[in-house]
């Protein structure tokens, strides 16, 4: 039976819906991470991309919400994301348990980057929940408003001419492709 015999035959598969509106944000999914889950996105957020006197943190821009409506997605590669996100908040926080007897999100600011330190190190085991973490963070954080504005982007906007790279972003990506040996 092909997909126009199966509508009309009220069988036809019913699907998630539509892509979300980008222009007006809002998705069709509910959103799956719990509170607690959440919550630790924030804490580890604030972590890695600590916030500045100009730039807040993570947390207080609604990076939680990003991860949220990043892992509730139907989409195959955003259900990935999920399994690798919300089996790595678990451990961290089993891990703060183990190490310190409570949990990450209550545990002072040294001993929460004592577990950063660890699982983010290059000699963890398991570097795929670090991974991800901070490029899902990096992404939700710099294609935000507030991260356009700390990177300087202007937006979609016609220029006359490139003015270039700023040098003292040139100046770090040499060293980093020295490093690279590039």
């Amino acid at each position: 039976m092909d997909q126009h015999s199966a509508a009309e035959a009220g069988t036809a598969p019913q699907g998630y819906g539509t892509d979300p509106n980008l222009v007006t944000p809002h998705t069709p999914w509910s959103r799956t991470l719990s509170e607690r889950e959440r919550a630790l996105v924030g804490a580890l957020a604030d972590i890695v991309l600590p916030g500045t006197a100009e730039y807040p943190a993570p947390s207080a821009m609604g990076i939680a919400d990003f991860f949220d409506d990043w892992v509730s997605a139907p989409y195959t590669t955003q259900q990935g994301h999920r399994t690798v996100i919300t089996t790595g908040l678990a451990m961290v926080d089993a891990e703060a348990r183990r190490q310190f007897g409570t949990g990450f999100v209550e545990l002072d600011g040294s001993r929460q980057r004592t577990i950063v330190d660890q699982i983010a190190s290059a000699t963890a085991t398991d570097r795929s929940f670090f991974t991800r973490f901070r490029s899902l963070l990096l992404a939700g954080y710099f294609t935000s408003d507030i991260g356009f504005e700390a990177i300087g982007y202007p937006g979609n906007v016609p220029l006359l001419a490139f003015p270039g790279v700023p040098p003292e972003a040139q100046r770090i990506i040499d060293d980093e492709l020295r490093k690279l040996g590039l």
